[in-house]
Formats: structure tokens, C-alpha cells, sequence
């Protein structure tokens, strides 16, 4: 911006010059830009200003009366750019000679003039900047050839002088004290440093020319007052400076050389040479440099939309309350000092952990550390946790600030995070090892090379994360940040509590500090805060007297917090002079900072007030125990309090609680939340009893929720969007307090005793309001806190109400089923969850009703047994095990690596945890859940950090074969193994290394192990038949092996009390023996067909679970030994590995179909005898058109006719495939026969005598696997491995045309249509195609939704449907001609479905031709009837698809019931 003066103007007209430049500017950013105006009338050129270079003041080089113009006559007004002789037009104006004059006779535009003309004369340099250049001598010139050392000596004296009087000028003193520091170990550098690359030396010779302002002290004292903001600018500029020189230096010859440094760096040091001399200039002239110089990064902030885009998909926490200010100036200097000191300097500790006892002042350091870094542009993130606020505590929230910090502080950064984002969409929802390394490690270290110096990442009060999520985040600081580059620097800050200290104990990465607090410091904070109270109240000078400041430091102690209390307490009071006095005649004991809570609420409360006491203690305690800070309306509204009553409240605690009018109200500091919930506090007079102030809380909670939840609370505007593609949600303003209440209410509930009027509401609200809570945590991302919080509604109401119990142990089935629909689109809760419950589901009884306009199915009539397939491994998977607190299942497989899933949604929630180098055979999880062992074929066990998913330690190694078997001892302190060297070996987890000898006794590989519940004993399973027990403290058998098994013993378990042996074997049997006696009880559990592989006790002991090589799993009752229902089926091949949930409501079993699979633990006889002839398998039969005959074809390569009356065989065998025969069809009129076979060929035969009738048909060039005749009987198709259709000639026995492609694997089954003008073709490419029979040209597309290979397919008589059959078990009836018309089960307005059927499945959608239509749980997927489908006959049923009634899109709300 610049002022240009026209003089020719009466009165003088003042205007203003606007120059935006960007990245884009033509300008370069550290020339003078060479810029002149000239103002135009009629097109003549009127005036024109000298060139604009460094001089903000340009003058007109003639005049121009402008009253000699008509007021009205335009003047235009155009900027021009000078490059190489010419004028370059960048920009005009317009505006009439009238504005100009009215602009420039505006009173206030004079006097703004006349105060600005008063105001700079009156500017005159500070004391400070005074002190700053008093002590400097006159520094001699550098000439142009001058040394290096001598030009690094002249700025070092200079800093060092600004460093002498540092603390009288706070701003500029840390900066000068950096660079100090930083330059100083430079100069000791080129010591030994023989290359000095001549633009180094011109860059310091350059910065200490500028530092020759030193000399000039006269001429400095005539600028203006922000001189001091010049010197601080120069002072950051030093900096960077060193800290470029620093790092140029110490890359040494070679590696300046590589990869471009010399181009890159010969380009930034002529940028801060040229930021050095702009800087200068501004010095001379006495203005100042608004904006920190960050030259040695080329810092260029220029946000494009595209980043902005990309980097919204990150859920970064974002800043709240400030709740702590920075340092008193002249307090904490020297932590400061070396906190910023060391993360500023390159060391081996990237890490800096600040520990320090609650209200000593941590987290208002690491506010002056960010703050320092903030100016400077160096702050990368600042996150700062809070205990009442647990969205700051979810780990990936964390890593997103992290990232979003990093990206916002640098160009380069930010470029590299958003091509991560870029490829791959679904980053952010990735496990969070996963997302570290690919969103966070790598793309940091793609441009570690291009950054200078260090970026800070500030995480403070870490103690304050919540419990379930501080585990994690631990050891993410540990054990993952010591990966990034050396150029982002950590502070971490928090109370040594126990876990904290035990997690960064053998760190080396992490550097502690312990925070000691000085009483200088306190004393000088009390003595400032008292000066500021004294001015606001106009008290005498002389107050406080000096002997009561001192009493106040004593009082208190290392506790900052104390004194920010208690000042706070005086500063508030309506006489301050006698509240102090009142504070110091307190008499304290040890507990001083309880003491001055209790006083700072008696003092400011009316509690003698009944009202005003049972309103403030609700208040105190909501605040207190609330999850999330909540405004005073949103606590007025779950408390039912009258509106302004909590605001009302909140002014008399402005001392204790951080709050202003609609803001959220939080505890000013965390130990007064531990203050109000202590416990000793019984008879102050706002004490609360926690678990009826839960109760309070969560009736308020319910309430609020019966008050305020309804149907399409978020006005979602179109079904067919998911809840990220309507950006306007996160605008909808709902009343206040539901999103806390419909997220937490479960969290008040579990610290509840039960009560029979909590119940009673909270039936109300789950009866009538459930699915409408569900909208809630849909939008707010927050669907896992369903299946959570119905848990703890139902341990709740368990025993008590049987009703709600029922209710809630059905909702959670609901939840758990359609939790990845309910988090992507709220509408879906009814448009696709609720018509798909089975018939019997309580939720579908509740609700239903009110919804008539959804699609209506054929569902079963009640929820699955197998609730998840669990996908992601790409070997067998041998094991699984679940956490002891049930809410991970971790998984071992043939592909070398373990898998954790989420058990609620079977999300992968990390990496997959590799290491070993052969199969993972074995695994348990440590009794506290923090540890997984795992056991290999590589013959070592793995330890690995149930959170992190990091090994811990070496291997384990000592087997001299496969690990086949692992567990941990019940106190965690203990590993038994297994292995096929005939030993169990028992180790030490804490050391990782063998206790005693291997235990030798069986003669074959030992395949299964098991602690007994007192870890006293173990028991071992082998190949030789055998079980046996062993002592664990001396390693020797207890007594003779257990013998009855005529089997491997293949795995073996204990009793939940220790009383009982469960052992499965390759005899096909499960026994049970007694543990003290070894004696079997009762005979064999029979009923496997194959090798029992896994077996395990139910965590009550009353049944077992067993799974098996005949793809099955099998639940018994333990004191019976009787099945429980039918064998649990869903596996395609063995089942090696079963547990039960902690809760006996789940079992999870692994195979070597390579899934996982959860369940739920909650006859047709032949007519007459088989038709026997055959002398091997029968691969076809079909009727005669009479139906009086059978035909068959068998892999005895011939072919048989049946009497079907009798089942006599009618004449020889038809001889003369000699290979498999594979299918048979009658000719229309039953005269022929049709054969194909796998010798490639079709052969037709004469019905009544059984002769061959002409030569083979021959042509295609694979296997021949299904034959038809067309319905006039003159033309044959057949289906062909070769993956073709052909059409036959039945007269002559020639192909009729090519062979029909278009099958992308086999055709295994083929028909004409009733009038003979289709034919279709089914394959094992899983797809149906329908052909033109005269033609031979693809009719329709690909037919898809079988999920296996297809074995059959024929036309209804009719002509309208066809009927597949295929290997996933089921029967499809499609509509013949899908395009022709829509089907009658559709609704005349309501589905718009695409001109061919489209594919089946994506993520469980079914599209329409606009958009998502519904979503389709898993366990319907495999026969679902689609749209497009007539009816699907499977093994639960027919399946019909009704759409008749079904609104969807923005149509959607009116599936509702009308009011």
C-alpha cells in the first residue's frame, strides 16, 4: 500500500495505491518492484508518479488542476510495471473528478491526517532498544573479500551484547539468544571447515553488515518507537539464517554435492542475502516488518482449494478454551530456555518429556514453548488433552492434528501429505499404525532434505488423556515418534504418573525432565498480579504491604496453580484488600490447595441458601463428572434447570471455573475436578455422592432424549448419499445437550446404581426413540458408542427387567449387524436396516409399524448364528483368540502374519503384525490383554504390544522345530510352548529367555499346551496319543500319560476350575478326563465326521466348543456330553482354531477357507430304492418328455435309460464316450438322446434302441459339460470347458455358425427358451448370458448375483423367468427380459433401475440408476433376491424382494406413518 498526493488538487486530494501480490505475483518477492501510476483524462495522460521502488512515498513529477475539469469527467487511474524498457499495464481504475474532491473534503479524512501527522512526530525510541544498542561498538566494514570467521565474529559480538540485556526487552532477547547459540557452534565448525562455499561467506558477510546500524546511534534515536519491532525481526532472521549455515555446514563435501543441494541451496542463500538487505533498509527507515521472515524454507503460505479439500478428510481436534496463558515474563526462564535450546539443536533425543506434580505450571510452559515456536513458524501441532473432553483423547484424532499442524506449517509437508491422502481415499479410516506410517513417516521422509531446522509437535497434559485410549497413545509416542526425522521435535508434558514413567523409562528417544519450581518465579508472578489488582481497584500504592506478598509466596509453595487460585479468589472479590487478609489468617495445613478451593467456594457462595446450594452442587458435579465441557444451556437443559440458572450459578465460582455466557464451563485447572470428587470432602456443603449425582445426570440424560429426539432430526435430504456427501449436517443447530446426551448417557449409566425410575426412563426412551438415537450417532460418527453403551444398559437392567434386557440384547444384535450402514447413512437405519431384521427381532416388532413404505423381504425368522466373515488373510488361518475384555480378536494364518480385528464391527483395527518367517501356528493373548504370543514354524515365539501391534523384544528361541503351541501362564508372568521337537519348554516373558529344561516325555510332536487356572500345572497334547500333566515349578510329569485317544491329540484345554481336561483328537472324538485322577468321564463325544482340531470351555465351564476337519463347528454340554443343536456350518474347509467370547455369547473360529468367522452361541426321506448299474459316480439324469423314462450318464463313461416306474435299467448300457459323461437331454418328441463328455465331444443316440446315431459332433476343444435340444428339436447347444457355446445341426450333426464367446471360465450349463429364440448359458464365471439363437449375438449383458459357479440353468414353460442353480446353494428366477418392463414388485414411482442389471454387491450396496438403493448385511448377501430377480429358492427358503411400497432418494421421509 502507498500514498500518492495529488498537489494539483484544492484542497490537496490524498490516494491510496493497493498492491496485493501472491505466489503468482509477476514481481519477485526480494526485488523492489519497479511500479509507477499515471492518471488518464479522455484518454491523455494528466499525471504520472516517479518509479515505486523502495520508497513507500512517491512523488508526482508535475501537477494538475482538477477544478478545471467538469466535475462529472472520468479520470482513470492505470498501475504500470517497468521489465527490460517497456510499461506493462498490471491494473486500472476508474473514478469522476466529484468523488476524488468529495473523498479529499471529508472531515474525518482531515483529521485522521492532522492525528496521523501528531502521532508520528511524537515517536521517539524506547529505553529498551537503547539498552540494546549502548553496549555495541562501532563495528568495522567487511570488505568484499572479507574472512568469514572475522564477519561470523562481528554478528556473534553483536548477539552477544543483545543477549547481556535480554531480559529487559523479553520479545527480541530469545531469538537474539538462539541465534547466539547457534552461531556459535558455526564458528567452531569452520575451525575445521577447508570449503566454504563463497555464497556462505557472502551470507555472513551480508548479516554483519546489517548489524553496522550499531554505529549509527544517533540516527537511530530519531526513528520511530517500533524500531524495537525491527531489531526482533532481525534478531528471527538471524536464525535462520544460522540454522541454514548450521545444516549446510554439517552435510560436509559430498553430500552438498548430491542430489541438487548445491542448485537448491545456492538459490535459498541469495533469498536471505536479499531478506538481509530489505531488513536493512527497513531499519534505516524506521518501518517496520509486519510479517516473520521465513526465508530459509521459502515458506510460501498460498493454501490452494485443492489442499484445503484433500485435507478435511482429516478428524483433527480443533482449538477450544485457552486455559493457560503464557509465563510471566522473567518467570521460567531457564527451562524455557533449555526446552527451546535443545529442540532446537540437533540431538540423538527427539523427545522432550516435562514432568512435574499437579499445579506446578506445566502446561502454562508448554504454552510459552508454543507460543515461542508459533512466532518463529516452527509450531507444527499443539494438541493439549483434557479430562473432560474425550474427543481430544481418541488417538486418531491426535495423529490427524499432527498431521494437519505439519501440512499448515510448511508447503512441502503439506504437498506430500496430500498425495498420501491423494492415493488412497481410505487412509483415514486405516488402522492407525497404518496411517502413521503412510499419512505421518512417509511423506515426511520424501522431504526431510528439502526442510531447514526443526518443526515442534507440543502434546500437553498427557495425563489427562482418557483411560481407554492413553494405553495407545503412550505407546505411539514411544514407540513410533522416535521414527519420524530428526526435523520434527516433540515436548510432552504430563504428571509422573506410573504408567507414563513405566512407558518412557527405557526410551532413547525420549529425554525426561522433572519440573522443579523456583520460588523466585512465584514471587515474582504474585508480585505482578498484585500490581494489576492494586491499578483495577484504585487501592493505595502501597498495597499489599511487602510481609503479606511474602506470606502469599510461602503459602504457596511450588504450587503456580495455588497461586493463580488464590489471586483470582482476591481479583474477583468485591473488597480485594480484605479477602487477602481473610486468606492469609487461613491457617493451612498440608493440603493448602484443597484448603484455598473450599475457601474460594465458601467465600463466594450463598450457601446458606437451600436453593442456591442443591442448584450449585448439581452444576459443580455435572462439570465435574461430565465427558465433554457443556455450555451453561446445555447444562441447564440435561439437568432440567430453568433457562439461565446454570449462567446465574456460574458467576460465583469465576476463581475455580473457566466459563463466559454460552461458552463451555471447565474446571480451571484439572485438580480441582479431583478436589470436587474426593471423597473427604463429605461436609462441605457442596459435596455430592458420584453415584447419585450419575443418576441425576443420566435421567437428565434420558429425559432430554424422550423430550427431543424424532424422526429425521438432520433433515437428510436424499438416501441415495451417505452421510459425508451432505456437508450441511455439520450446520444443523440441535437443541442443546442431545448430541452429549445421545453419546454419554451410557457413560453416566455405568457409574449408576440400578433404580427402578432410571429403568422405567430409560424403557421410555429405548422403546419408542431408539432408532432416532441411532440418527444421532450416525451423523456424529460415533456408531461404535452404540454397541457400548446397549452393553451397558443391559448389564444394567440384567436379572431385574426382563423385558428391557430382551430389548437390549436384540438392539445390540441390530447394532452389531448394521453398524457399517448406520455409519454411512442415517437414513438407511430405516430405508435398508430395519426391513431386513429377521421376523422375530424385537426391534422389527417395535418399530416396524410406523414405517409402511419400505421394501419388504423375506427374511428369516430370527438373527444368524454366524454373524461376521472376517476377510484379510491371505494363507489358512490356524488360530484365533479373543482379548480378555472381548473387544479384539486376533488372528494367526499361513500367510506369516497375525490380524486384529474390532470384534463389535470385525473392522482390521491395525496392520497386519509381521515378523515371522513361516506360518503362525499359535496364539494367545496375556491375561491383562496388553500382550499377544505368538508361535511359529520358523521355531520362535513372538511377544507383541497388544496396542501397538509392535514386537517387544527378540524372539524366543530354543525349539529346534515348529512352535505348534503357545499360552500364557494366568498371571502373565509365564510362556508354555510346544513343538515338534516332542518338548513343552516354559519361558520368562520378561526376559524372553527358557526356565529350565525343555519338559521331555512324549514321543511325537507335542501339538497343543494349556496352563491349568491356578498356573500350577500344565497339560500337553500329542501326536503319540497321549495327554500329559506336568508340574510347573519343576518341569516333571505328574504321573503316567493319559491314554484313550486312538488318535493325535491335537488340542486339549482346561476347565475353568481346574477340574477337568477337554481333549480333541484325529480320532474323530472329543473326551473330557479327570484332572486328579486322569480317568476319561464318560464315553467319547461323537459326532464329527474328520479330525477334531481345536476344542475350548465355555467361560462357565457348562459347555464346550469344539471345530473340526469336516468343516464344522459343534457345541456340547459338558455334564452330559450331548450335542447342543445342530453342528454351527459356514466353513468350506478345516476349522483349526475356536474360542469362546469372556461373555459366552460369541464364538469365533479360524479355517483354512482363510476366513474368520463369529456365531451366536444361543428331515426328508428317500422314495424307493437307488437305481443301481452305474460302476461309478453319476454326473446327470433327466426325464423323458413322457416322463416314463430316465436317462443317466455316469464317469464310467456311458450312458443308461431307466424304466422311472419300475427303476429297471431298459436295454445295455450306450457305449462309446471314452471319457466322463456329463450331461443328457431327450430330444421334444423323446426319440433321441443327447450326450457330452469330457473326451470333447457330443454324441446323439437313438432312444427306443439305444444306437449311435451318426459320428460324434466334434468341434469344441475342451471337456463338453452340458447338451440341450431346441424345443422343435432340429438344433442341439452345448457348453463347453472351453469356455464357448456351440449350436448343432440334430440332422447332420454340423455346427451351426462359430462358437458363441464371451465366458470368461467354463460353461458349465446351457438352454433354449420355449420358442426356441434364446438360448442361455451359465458359467463358472458366476454369470448367466443369454444369446440369439439364430444369430449367436449376446442378447442381454452378463446375469450376475450368484456367488459361486453356476450348475444349472433353464427357461420357465412360460417363457417369462429362468431359473439358475448354482454351487453357493441357491436357486435364482429371473425376469426373462429385465429391460422389457419393470417388474409388479416394484413401486410405480420408487425404483429407477439401470437398463441391465448391474453387478452385485459393492461394500453391500445395491445401486439404482440413481444412486445407492439399499445395503445388504452379509449374512443375506449369499442368496438375496436383487431387484431385477424374480424370487431366489435357497436352502432357509424362497427369497421375494417386494418394492412395491419402497420410497428411497429425496422421497425418503415418507416412509414414515402420516401423524
Amino acid at each position: 500500500m502507498s500514498s500518492l498526493k495529488l498537489v494539483g488538487a484544492s484542497p490537496p486530494i490524498q490516494c491510496t495505491t493497493v498492491f496485493l501480490t501472491s505466489s503468482n505475483s509477476p514481481f519477485h518477492r526480494n526485488k523492489p518492484p519497479n511500479l509507477h501510476v499515471k492518471v488518464y483524462h479522455d484518454n491523455h495522460l494528466t499525471l504520472k508518479t516517479q518509479a515505486l521502488g523502495r520508497d513507500p512515498n512517491p512523488t508526482w513529477t508535475s501537477s494538475s488542476d482538477l477544478t478545471s475539469h467538469a466535475s462529472s469527467e472520468i479520470l482513470t487511474f492505470r498501475l504500470f510495471h517497468g521489465t527490460l524498457g517497456a510499461d506493462t499495464c498490471v491494473g486500472e481504475a476508474n473514478t469522476s473528478v466529484q468523488a476524488l474532491i468529495e473523498q479529499s473534503s471529508s472531515e474525518q479524512a482531515q483529521e485522521a491526517v492532522t492525528q496521523m501527522t501528531e502521532d508520528i512526530s511524537k515517536l521517539t525510541i524506547s529505553s529498551k532498544t537503547e539498552k540494546i544498542l549502548a553496549p555495541i561498538e562501532a563495528i568495522e566494514s567487511v570488505g568484499s573479500t572479507g574472512n568469514f570467521s572475522k564477519s561470523l565474529n562481528t554478528v556473534l559480538s553483536a548477539l552477544e551484547n543483545i543477549v547481556k540485556v535480554g531480559d529487559e526487552l523479553a520479545k527480541v532477547h530469545p531469538y537474539a539468544n538462539a541465534a547466539w547459540k547457534l552461531l556459535t557452534s558455526v564458528y567452531k565448525i569452520t575451525k575445521r571447515q577447508q570449503e566454504i562455499d563463497e555464497k556462505v561467506v557472502k551470507l555472513v558477510e551480508a548479516m554483519a553488515n546489517l548489524y553496522s546500524f550499531a554505529t549509527e546511534a544517533d540516527l537511530v534515536v530519531k526513528k520511530s518507537k517500533n524500531v524495537e519491532e525491527s531489531v526482533q525481526n532481525i534478531a528471527k532472521q538471524t536464525l535462520e539464517c544460522a540454522l541454514f549455515i548450521r545444516d549446510y555446514l554439517g552435510k560436509g563435501f559430498l553430500a552438498r554435492g548430491a542430489q541438487n543441494f548445491l542448485l537448491g541451496a545456492g538459490q535459498r542463500i541469495d533469498e536471505m542475502t536479499a531478506t538481509l538487505l530489505e531488513l536493512k533498509d527497513t531499519f534505516d527507515r524506521g518501518i517496520t516488518v509486519q510479517a516473520t521472515v521465513m526465508t530459509a524454507q521459502i515458506l510460501d503460505k498460498v493454501q490452494t482449494l485443492e489442499a484445503q479439500r484433500i485435507l478435511e478428510q482429516l478428524r483433527h481436534t480443533r482449538p477450544g478454551s485457552v486455559l493457560h496463558c503464557e509465563c510471566l515474563a522473567g518467570t521460567r526462564v531457564k527451562i524455557i530456555a533449555d526446552i527451546t535450546e535443545q529442540l532446537m539443536t540437533q540431538s540423538k533425543t527427539s523427545i522432550i518429556w516435562l514432568s512435574g506434580v499437579a499445579g506446578s505450571g506445566k502446561s502454562t510452559i508448554a504454552t510459552s514453548v508454543s507460543e515461542y515456536f508459533r512466532v518463529l513458524g516452527r509450531l507444527g501441532a499443539w494438541i493439549r488433552f483434557a479430562r473432560n473432553d474425550v474427543g481430544r483423547s481418541d488417538p486418531i484424532v491426535v495423529l490427524h492434528t499432527i498431521v494437519l499442524g505439519l501440512a499448515n506449517a510448511h508447503p512441502y509437508m503439506e504437498q506430500a501429505i496430500c498425495k498420501a491422502l491423494s492415493r488412497d481415499s481410505h487412509l483415514v479410516e486405516a488402522p492407525i499404525e497404518k496411517q502413521f506410517q503412510e499419512l505421518l513417516l512417509q511423506p515426511l521422509d520424501t522431504v526431510k532434505e528439502d526442510i531447514i531446522g526443526p518443526f515442534i509437535v507440543i502434546i500437553d497434559a498427557l495425563d489427562e488423556c482418557a483411560q481407554d485410549s492413553r494405553r495407545t497413545m503412550i505407546n505411539l509416542i514411544a514407540n513410533f515418534f522416535p521414527k519420524l526425522p530428526m526435523t520434527i521435535r516433540c515436548l510432552i508434558t504430563s504428571r509422573p504418573d506410573a504408567d507414563i514413567t513405566r512407558g518412557f523409562r527405557n526410551v532413547n528417544s525420549v529425554d525426561g525432565k522433572s519440573l522443579v519450581t523456583e520460588s523466585e518465579d512465584i514471587s515474582l508472578y504474585i508480585e505482578n498480579r498484585l500490581f494489576k489488582i492494586q491499578q483495577e481497584h484504585n487501592l493505595e500504592s502501597s498495597w499489599p504491604k511487602a510481609d503479606k506478598t511474602k506470606c502469599l509466596v510461602s503459602l504457596s509453595g511450588t504450587l503456580f496453580i495455588w497461586a493463580v487460585t488464590a489471586l483470582n479468589l482476591v481479583e474477583e472479590a468485591f473488597q480485594p484488600s480484605i479477602c487477602l487478609d481473610t486468606l492469609l489468617e487461613t491457617s493451612f495445613n498440608e493440603d493448602t490447595l484443597d484448603q484455598l478451593y473450599t475457601l474460594a467456594l465458601m467465600s463466594n457462595g450463598y450457601w446458606n441458601d437451600p436453593k442456591f446450594k442443591e442448584f450449585a452442587t448439581f452444576i459443580l458435579a455435572t462439570i465435574a463428572l461430565c465427558r465433554l465441557p457443556l455450555t451453561d444451556t446445555a447444562i441447564d437443559a440435561i439437568l432440567g434447570l430453568e433457562d439461565g440458572l446454570t449462567a446465574q450459578i456460574l458467576t460465583h465460582f469465576g476463581a475455580v471455573i473457566q466459563w463466559s455466557p454460552g461458552q463451555s464451563a471447565q474446571t480451571l485447572h484439572a485438580s480441582f475436578g479431583d478436589f470436587l470428587l474426593n471423597s473427604a470432602s463429605k461436609t462441605n456443603p457442596w459435596f455430592f455422592n458420584i453415584a447419585e449425582a450419575n443418576k441425576r445426570l443420566t435421567l437428565g440424560c434420558l429425559t432430554l432424549l424422550q423430550k427431543c429426539l424424532r424422526f429425521n432430526i438432520y433433515n437428510f435430504p436424499d438416501s441415495h448419499l451417505l452421510n459425508s456427501e451432505v456437508p450441511e449436517l455439520a450446520e444443523c443447530h440441535l437443541p442443546p445437550g442431545l448430541i452429549y446426551t445421545s453419546r454419554f448417557w451410557g457413560t453416566h449409566l455405568a457409574d449408576t446404581e440400578f433404580d427402578e425410575q432410571v429403568a422405567k426412563f430409560l424403557e421410555g426412551v429405548l422403546i419408542s426413540k431408539f432408532l432416532f438415537w441411532l440418527e444421532i450417532l450416525s451423523v456424529e460418527e460415533q456408531v461404535r458408542a452404540a454397541g457400548i453403551t446397549l452393553k451397558i444398559a443391559q448389564n444394567y437392567v440384567q436379572g431385574k427387567n426382563y423385558r428391557i434386557e430382551t430389548f437390549l440384547q436384540d438392539a445390540r444384535k441390530f447394532v452389531s449387524v448394521f453398524a457399517p450402514v448406520i455409519a454411512q447413512s442415517a437414513p438407511h437405519i430405516y430405508i435398508s436396516a430395519l426391513p431386513l431384521t429377521p421376523r422375530e427381532s424385537i426391534v422389527r416388532r417395535c418399530f416396524l409399524s410406523f414405517f409402511p413404505h419400505l421394501l419388504d423381504y423375506t427374511v428369516p425368522n430370527s438373527w444368524a448364528k454366524l454373524e461376521k466373515v472376517l476377510w484379510g488373510h491371505t494363507g489358512w488361518v490356524n488360530c484365533v483368540a479373543f482379548s480378555p475384555d472381548g473387544k479384539w480378536i486376533v488372528s494367526g494364518s499361513g500367510d506369516n502374519t497375525l490380524q486384529m480385528w474390532e470384534a463389535t464391527s470385525g473392522a482390521a483395527c491395525k496392520l497386519p503384525l509381521q515378523g515371522h518367517v513361516s506360518s503362525v501356528t499359535s496364539l494367545a493373548f496375556s491375561p491383562d490383554g496388553q500382550h499377544i504370543v505368538s508361535g511359529s514354524g520358523d521355531r520362535t515365539l513372538r511377544i507383541w504390544d497388544a496396542n501397538t501391534g509392535a514386537p517387544i523384544g527378540n524372539p524366543l528361541q530354543g525349539h529346534t522345530d515348529w512352535v505348534r503351541c503357545v499360552t500364557f501362564s494366568p498371571d502373565g508372568q509365564h510362556i508354555v510352548s510346544g513343538s515338534d521337537d516332542n518338548t513343552v519348554r516354559i519361558w520368562d516373558i520378561s526376559t524372553g529367555t527358557p526356565i529350565g529344561d525343555p519338559l521331555q516325555g512324549h514321543t511325537d510332536w507335542v501339538r497343543c499346551v494349556a496352563f491349568s487356572p491356578s498356573g500350577q500345572h500344565i497339560v500337553s497334547g500329542s501326536d503319540d496319543k497321549t495327554v500329559r500333566i506336568w508340574d510347573t515349578g519343576t518341569g516333571a510329569p505328574i504321573g503316567d500319560p493319559v491314554q484313550g485317544h486312538t488318535g493325535w491329540v491335537i488340542s486339549v484345554a482346561f476347565s475353568p476350575d481346574g477340574q477337568h481336561i477337554v481333549s480333541g483328537s484325529g480320532d474323530e472324538t472329543v473326551r473330557i478326563w479327570d484332572t486328579s485322577t486322569s480317568a476319561p468321564i464318560g464315553d467319547p463325544l461323537q459326532g464329527h465326521t474328520d479330525y477334531v482340531r481345536c476344542v475350548a470351555f465355555s467361560p462357565g465351564g457348562q459347555h464346550i466348543v469344539s471345530g473340526s476337519d469336516d468343516k464344522t463347528v459343534r457345541i456340547w454340554d459338558t455334564g452330559t456330553g450331548a450335542p447342543i443343536g445342530d453342528p454351527l456350518q459356514g466353513h468350506t474347509d478345516y476349522v483349526r482354531s475356536v474360542a469362546f467370547s469372556p461373555d459366552s455369547q460369541h464364538i469365533v473360529s479360524g479355517s483354512d477357507d482363510k476366513t474368520v468367522r463369529i456365531w451366536d452361541t444361543g428331515t426328508g426321506a428317500p422314495l424307493g430304492n437307488p437305481l443301481r448299474g452305474h460302476t461309478d459316480w453319476v454326473r446327470c439324469v433327466a426325464f423323458s418328455p413322457g416322463g416314463q423314462h430316465i436317462v443317466s450318464g455316469s464317469d464310467d463313461k456311458t450312458v443308461r435309460i431307466w424304466d422311472a416306474r419300475t427303476g429297471a435299467p431298459v436295454g445295455d448300457p450306450l457305449q462309446g464316450h471314452i471319457d466322463y459323461v456329463t450331461s443328457v437331454a431327450f430330444s421334444p418328441d423323446g426319440q433321441h438322446i443327447a450326450s457330452g463328455s469330457e473326451d470333447h465331444t457330443v454324441r446323439i443316440w437313438n432312444a427306443g434302441t439305444g444306437a449311435l446315431i451318426g459320428e460324434p459332433l466334434q468341434g469344441q476343444t475342451d471337456y463338453v459339460s452340458s447338451v440341450a435340444f431346441s424345443p422343435d428339436g432340429q438344433l442341439i447347444v452345448s457348453g463347453s470347458d472351453d469356455k464357448t457355446v456351440q449350436i448343432w445341426d440334430a440332422g447332420t450333426g454340423a455346427p451351426v455358425g462359430d462358437p458363441l464367446h464371451g465366458h470368461t471360465d467354463s460353461v458349465t450349463s446351457v438352454a433354449f427358451s420355449r420358442d426356441g429364440q434364446c438360448i442361455a448359458s451359465g458359467s463358472e464365471d458366476h454369470t448367466v448370458r443369454i444369446w440369439d439363437a439364430g444369430t449367436g449375438a449376446l442378447i442381454e449383458v452378463p446375469l450376475q448375483g450368484h456367488t459361486h459357479h453356476l450348475t444349472s440353468v433353464v427357461f420357465s414353460p412360460n417363457g417369462e423367468h429362468i431359473v439358475f442353480g448354482s454351487e453357493d446353494e441357491t436357486v435364482r428366477v429371473w425376469d426373462a427380459c429385465i429391460s422389457a418392463s419393470k417388474p409388479d414388485h416394484m413401486s410405480e414411482h420408487s425404483v429407477c433401475l439401470p437398463p441391465k442389471p448391474p453387478g452385485t454387491f459393492e461394500h453391500g450396496w445395491i445401486s439404482s440408476a440413481t444412486g445407492r438403493l439399499i445395503w445388504v448385511p452379509g449374512f443375506l448377501q449369499p442368496d438375496f433376491c436383487m431387484p431385477w430377480c424374480k424370487f431366489v429358492i435357497s436352502p432357509h427358503g424362497v427369497m421375494v424382494l417386494d418394492l412395491s411400497k419402497f420410497v428411497h432418494g429425496t422421497e425418503w421421509a415418507k416412509c414414515i406413518k402420516d401423524k
